[in-house]
């Protein structure tokens, strides 16, 4: 062989290399950045080195601690707050929070859309907080200002004292309210924010959510015993003004921790409203009724269409609610010209079926919640009766009793849900996350009926001591009955909520849509929302029926002549069908099924393990034989 043929040889073989490289640069380049959409602070596409994974997912449960102590401190020991120092009536003081528990879920879906369709989650988060720190200033001043006091405070008889009315009762729903819009806001998109930080294409971070959703609660709780036993100590020993204001301190630091770390958190680039897409396709559906079903090149061509548009994340066309798939058809006219309302893209169809599964299954869920009510309504007003004291020099103040237990049994169940059943089940199931999340949530909604059996029980037994020794010119006497006895029934509403919380939190985000994955998981805590509006309506349904010419009903404004073990076990039934109920539905339901764009770009240039294997061997081989390496 010539000098010439030789180097044109070594040539030809260098440039084949160069290639070579070049198409493993661009290989590397795919596995550093995120493929879901997320962008960094600049609008990029998102840095998996630089931002996003547990290290910015951890600062974002911190920052939910302080959060959390904030807004806990608003709703755990409020019916004191209503009832002692504003000296309201108790079924009205319980409505009040119940109705502000449950609306402030409720502005979880506005929280939802404006993060979903105008804001995004991070500058929704910020406008959230402000208005939650606007809400804990009003409630400052309802404490300070003279003309918001006009209740009579030197009354020594709560049931006819002389309640807060007028102007100091306006103050404190447009304080609440306002509190109640910042919690919604906050709801909705703080786990989403942090569910961000983890691609949902890469199986290796993935596999990362269910963990991101059992610390996030896990930091919630830690929020909510600070807040149940420190923040109500200092409202009921030191003074209700400096505890809301130190709510409205804690407010400000939570935001200031979320402005921290602008550079290194991944966002998700708003769309267009999620209430318009599901309009245009069901109007769409409804229009086409009369034409048939979509054909398999028609899906052919969608899957083409979502590929040249650069979608890193395509839904799979689904065989379920084929009367939704009429949508998309186009019966022989140009898609440029045809409106939205009359012909919708098969995305947008698959996304609208995704929306309507979740939805049996929130239905389903709102019982726990109603239930879950009771603990910080009537279940306070009982504790108050009861002895509270630990040792001979302190009394734990009712409002925190029930927070605190409640609390502390997730702080110690959690962990252990986490290292030891998991890793457990895994090995049983072949699941990753142990059981299903829809397993999972299952055995949560399998508490009320036990905890309303327990709390019934032990309302009995406390009624019939309250036949023995109560005294109606002395409504607020200590019964010579322990604390400890309403413990049980907050331990088994704990357990089952650290399985039905993060539960939720996963199922509704990891199921919506991915432009819908904020007002997926504002219908999370729209279950919570009914559930506690249903509850004001079982106690207002209930004290219709039971009422007579004589009776007052089993709800009264004093908790030792209501009949609460009755009302006990009417939850307890309906608990239980409900259990029934949940468990067909959720048999039913179809997973999630989405396909990354650049898998089908592998799968079209026959890509696989062994291929990407290869790809790894013949980088090896030019690291250590190309010309330029040598040289």
């Amino acid at each position: 062989m010539s000098i010439q043929e030789s180097l044109l040889g070594a040539d030809q073989r260098l440039g084949e290399n160069e290639d070579i490289e070049k198409d493993i640069e661009v290989e590397s380049n795919h596995e550093f950045i995120t493929h879901d959409g997320t962008v960094d602070y600049k609008g990029r596409p998102a840095s998996k080195t630089r931002t996003g994974g547990w290290r910015i997912a951890t600062y974002i449960c911190a920052m939910e601690v302080t959060e959390k102590i904030a807004s806990t401190g608003a709703q755990v020991n409020l019916v004191t707050y209503l009832t002692l120092e504003k000296k309201l009536q108790l079924p009205y003081a319980a409505n009040m929070v119940t109705n502000f528990m449950g609306t402030s879920f409720l502005f979880s879906l506005l929280g939802g859309v404006l993060a979903d369709s105008f804001l995004g989650r991070f500058h929704t988060l910020i406008g959230a907080a402000i208005t939650e720190m606007l809400g804990f200033l009003i409630m400052m001043m309802t404490t300070m200002l003279p003309f918001l006091n006009n209740q009579d405070q030197d009354c020594r008889d709560p049931l006819n004292c002389r309640a807060v009315h007028g102007d100091g009762l306006v103050a404190i729903y447009i304080g609440l309210y306002f509190i109640a819009l910042g919690v919604g806001g906050i709801k909705a998109t703080s786990a989403p924010f942090g569910a961000d930080q983890f691609e949902a294409g890469d199986p290796a971070e993935a596999s990362l959510l269910p963990s991101f959703f059992n610390w996030f609660y896990w930091a919630m709780t830690v929020g909510a015993i600070l807040s149940g036993s420190i923040l109500v100590y200092v409202q009921d020993r030191v003074g209700w003004d400096w505890g809301y204001g130190i709510l409205l301190v804690l407010m400000a630091v939570a935001l200031c921790q979320l402005l921290l770390r602008l550079r290194n958190y991944r966002y998700r680039v708003p769309k267009r409203s999620p209430l318009f897409t599901v309009a245009t396709v069901l109007v769409a559906a409804v229009r086409n009724y009369n034409l048939p079903p979509l054909a398999g090149t028609e899906v052919s061509e969608y899957y083409d269409e979502m590929q040249s548009r650069g979608e890193q994340r395509i839904p799979l066309h689904t065989t379920s609610m084929r009367w939704l798939d009429k949508a998309a058809k186009s019966n022989g006219v140009l898609v440029e010209k045809m409106s939205p309302w009359k012909r919708a893209p098969i995305s947008d169809v698959e996304d609208v079926k995704m929306l309507l599964r979740l939805l049996p299954v929130w239905l389903f869920t709102i019982f726990y919640w109603t239930v879950l009510a009771q603990a910080t309504t009537f279940a306070v007003a009982q504790i108050e009766t009861s002895d509270r004291h630990l040792g001979p020099n302190f009394e734990v103040p009712a409002g925190s009793v029930g927070s605190t237990v409640f609390n502390f049994t997730i702080l110690l169940f959690l962990p252990l849900y986490e290292r030891l059943f998991v890793p457990f089940a895994r090995k049983l199931t072949g699941n990753s996350k142990g059981i299903t999340v829809l397993q999972r949530i299952g055995i949560g909604m399998a508490s009320p009926v036990l905890a309303m059996m327990v709390a019934a029980m032990v309302e009995s037994k406390r009624l019939r001591l309250v036949e023995q020794t109560y005294d109606q010119n002395v409504p607020n006497s200590v019964l010579p009955f322990s604390v400890w006895w309403f413990v049980p029934q907050y331990v088994i509403m704990a357990i089952g909520e650290a399985f039905v919380y993060p539960g939720q939190l996963d199922f509704f985000y990891s199921e919506a849509p991915d432009s819908m994955q904020s007002l997926g998981t504002a219908l999370l805590y729209c279950t919570i929302s009914v559930g506690f509006f249903s509850s004001s309506a079982i106690v207002s349904l209930v004290n219709a029926i039971t009422k007579s010419g004589i009776d007052q009903g089993w709800l009264q404004k004093d908790v030792n002549t209501s009949r609460l073990d009755k009302y006990y076990w009417l939850l307890c039934i309906l608990a239980f069908f409900n259990f029934i109920v949940y468990l067909l539905v959720s048999s039913f339901h179809h997973y999630k099924q989405v396909r990354r764009s650049i898998d089908i770009v592998y799968a079209a240039q026959g890509a696989s393990s062994e291929s990407s294997k290869l790809l790894s061997q013949v980088c090896s081989e030019v690291t250590h034989k190309s010309p330029r390496t040598q040289s």
